[in-house]
Formats: C-alpha cells, sequence, structure tokens
C-alpha cells in the first residue's frame, strides 16, 4: 500500500509539473520537473533526417542510444510513466513542422512498444506525446556556444527578438548575408535539432548499464530541473558528402552513360555519352548515332526536396543543353550518314529512392525542347550489302527541326565520400 502511495504521488507530481510549468525565458517552454528525491529521471533521444519520421540507426548517435533504450526497457522493474518531446528544426513551413514533430513522437513511440519485454509492465497508457513543432530553443543554445562569425550579435538579436513571429524570425535570419548565415545554420546546427526525446521516470532505481563506456545520463531529479532537448554527445567531426552520380537513360538501355555533378546548394553540371547502334545479318539495314551531350541545370529550392551536402540532385530543375554527333541509317535500299548539333532547354523531376529511412539512389525524368540542325548524305547500298555507294547526284542535305529534341528517364547511381567537417562540430 505505502508504495502504492509513492507511486501515485510521484506520477501526480509529474504531470502537475508538466502541465503547469512556466517559461523561464524567451525560448524555454519544456517542462520544469518538481520530483521527490526517490524519483529518478532518464533522458533518451533519437535524431531524424530531414523531412524523416523514421528512426535511421546509422544517423549520428542513433545507434548508441537505440542500445541505451532497449537495455533499460528489457532490466528495468519499475517504469511510472514516459514523457515523448519532439521537435523539427526550424527550417521549413511550421505546418509542416507540426507534422513531423507530431509524427516523429508518434514513431518514437511505436519504437518503445515494440522493444517492450512485458506490455503489462509500459503499455500505450503509459507513454505521452508532446510535439514541439520548432526547436528555436536547441538553435538559440547552439549559437551561444558555438557561432563565431562575423554577423553572430545579429543572429542573437534575432534570435532573442520577443516581439515578431517565428516566420519573422525566420525571414530575418534568411536574408543576412545574402543568405549565407542561413545556409551556414542549416548545414551546421539543423540535423541536431531534428530530435525526440523521452524522459523516463521511476519510484525505483532503474539498473545500471553493464558497459562502464557508455555513460548514463541519468538525473536525480530536484526541484526546478529543466528538461532540454540533448544533442549528440560526441562531437560530429566527419560528414557524408555527394561528389557526383552516374546515370544512364533507361529508355536506351545500357547503351549510354553520363556523369551528373552537384555544384554549391542549387547548380549540377552533366555530360553524357550515347552510342546505339544495330546492325541486321547480311547488313540489309542498319542503326547507329553516336552523340556527346552537356548540360547545367538550376534545381528550384523547396522544402521537401531540400539539397544537403548529403542529398542532392533532388527535386524540380530547369536547364540548358547542347550537343552534337553522328548518325548512319539504312534500310534496304538506301540510307543517310551525317553528323547534327543540338540544343535547347529542359525540364527536369528526380525523385529520391531506396529504403524508406535512406532513399539516396534517383531517377531522373527529363524532356527537353530546342533545335537540331543536321547535315545528311544519302547512299545506296551495293547488290550483296558489302559497300555503300555514294549518291553522286545528291548534294548534302541540311535539315533544320524545332520541337522536342530530349527525353529522358534516367537511373542515377549518387556516389558520396565522408570527408571532414568544416570547422568542427559547430
Amino acid at each position: 500500500m505505502k508504495q502504492f502511495i509513492r507511486v501515485f504521488l510521484a506520477l501526480g507530481i509529474f504531470l502537475t509539473s508538466v502541465l503547469s510549468a512556466k517559461a523561464t525565458g524567451p525560448y524555454d517552454s519544456y517542462a520544469i520537473l518538481h520530483e521527490k528525491d526517490s524519483a529518478i529521471v532518464e533522458n533518451f533521444a533519437i535524431w531524424y533526417k530531414v523531412d524523416s519520421i523514421d528512426i535511421n540507426p546509422n544517423y549520428l548517435d542513433n545507434r548508441r542510444q537505440m542500445d541505451h533504450i532497449i537495455h533499460y526497457l528489457e532490466t528495468s522493474p519499475r517504469i511510472d510513466s514516459i514523457t515523448i518531446y519532439a521537435w523539427s528544426s526550424p527550417e521549413g513551413r511550421y505546418s509542416w513542422n507540426k507534422y513531423l514533430s507530431k509524427e516523429r513522437a508518434k514513431s518514437a513511440k511505436k519504437f518503445l512498444l515494440r522493444h517492450s519485454p512485458d506490455s503489462a509492465k509500459l503499455n500505450a497508457g503509459k507513454i505521452h506525446i508532446s510535439p514541439i513543432a520548432e526547436n528555436w530553443q536547441g538553435l538559440v543554445r547552439l549559437v551561444e556556444e558555438n557561432y563565431v562569425r562575423a554577423d553572430r550579435e545579429q543572429v542573437l538579436d534575432i534570435l532573442y527578438d520577443q516581439n515578431i513571429t517565428d516566420q519573422v524570425r525566420k525571414t530575418r535570419l534568411q536574408k543576412l548575408d545574402r543568405g549565407r548565415s542561413w545556409r551556414y545554420l542549416i548545414d551546421n546546427y539543423m540535423p541536431q535539432l531534428r530530435t525526440a526525446t523521452w524522459v523516463c521516470v521511476w519510484v525505483e532505481a532503474p539498473p545500471v548499464l553493464p558497459n562502464p563506456g557508455i555513460r548514463r545520463d541519468t538525473l536525480i531529479c530536484h526541484r526546478g530541473t529543466i528538461i532540454t532537448p540533448p544533442f549528440p554527445e560526441k562531437p560530429v567531426l566527419t560528414e557524408k558528402k555527394m561528389l557526383f552520380a552516374a546515370r544512364t537513360n533507361l529508355l536506351v538501355p545500357a547503351l549510354n552513360v553520363g556523369l551528373e555533378f552537384p555544384i554549391k546548394n542549387n547548380w549540377s553540371f552533366g555530360i553524357d555519352y550515347y552510342y546505339p547502334w544495330a546492325v541486321s545479318k547480311q547488313n540489309r539495314w542498319c542503326g547507329e548515332m553516336l552523340g556527346l551531350f552537356v548540360d547545367a541545370k538550376y534545381w528550384i529550392p523547396g522544402e521537401k526536396y531540400e539539397w544537403t551536402k548529403a542529398q542532392r540532385l533532388q527535386g524540380h530543375a530547369i536547364g540548358i543543353y547542347s550537343g552534337a554527333g553522328y548518325y548512319d541509317y539504312q534500310n534496304i535500299r538506301h540510307g543517310y550518314q551525317g553528323e547534327y548539333i543540338d540544343t535547347g532547354v529542359d525540364y527536369t523531376f528526380s525523385l529520391p529512392v531506396g529504403p524508406e529511412d535512406n532513399k539516396w539512389m534517383r531517377i531522373e525524368f527529363n524532356i527537353g525542347f530546342g533545335w537540331i540542325r543536321t547535315w545528311a548524305r544519302h547512299y545506296a547500298p551495293s547488290y550483296d550489302y558489302t559497300q555503300l555507294i555514294k549518291d553522286q547526284g545528291v548534294k548534302n542535305l541540311v535539315f533544320d527541326y524545332f520541337g522536342p529534341t530530349r527525353a529522358s528517364v534516367s537511373f542515377l547511381l549518387p556516389i558520396s565520400a565522408t570527408c571532414k567537417k568544416k570547422g568542427g562540430n559547430r
């Protein structure tokens, strides 16, 4: 009976404090816990890739955290309650970020239930979710601790300003230094802000981890302890960067090869070599075309297909292309050989494909409109199809064509490398 009263009081104090907590600063909106010394709180965290709600064990510190969580679920004798806080990073639309934080909290809850060995000990009723759309609080903390660019004071002034909305705050940050400051925040800080944190409360001490090399983040919770979103414990000194992608047009299978190189944040340059050819037995007909093409694309910035250093060549793009080559087409009685040049504008949509938690491959759809000029020479095959006889009575023909000149459904295989992160883990 006494133990039941202790559990009831601890749970009541915890829930009351969560519901009645007051902010201690312009961005502190997390629960202030008031617990008896017998209640022990443990912080766990999982980080998410941009626009993702699925838990990827290979992302940041997730593997260690997942092992940590599973161990506690398997061995803890008494879990009183779990509250899950979930955040999205501030870039993107607020409505989308609100959706992401809610779905991340749900996925974290599913993870806990899936790895709980005893549904009676930990069931859905003991797990509460508290999604918070945008993690401005975490961004403030990271900027205060790490930001060293020349406009540091301007960035902090915008973040501290309590008289503007978050959307205005975001717009002002995006305009600083022609967008470079906002891009710096996205590249260096945003991945650490996309997280789900859950706070476990016991009235009996949880077991000690068997591996002393893994630090326990246990807090004996005293009056006034603030739960804030954690960051990866170990500095991330390396990062994955897409170097280029190999591609082939599936409409001309195995008879073309190309490379596409991402440049900066919104550009790419590509080069393709086409060599389709076919010859029938006894040389009665043939079709051959060799061509070398180059293209340049501007990728339209977007929230769903936002570029990062590791994930590029995705979304919508407009571009220009140009190429030249040689062809030879012959039927039973006539044939044409010649050269051509081709130039125009095109539209591209590149769709990420792959495993749900790591869509690193691409399918690229492209259509282009432009101009082709060709110089053609007519010939006729000999009766035994062993020689080609030039038509002396017909001069070289010049043809011009305007219209659709380019179409492809290409498979892209990105090539990436892990390199040292500039500036360390900022």
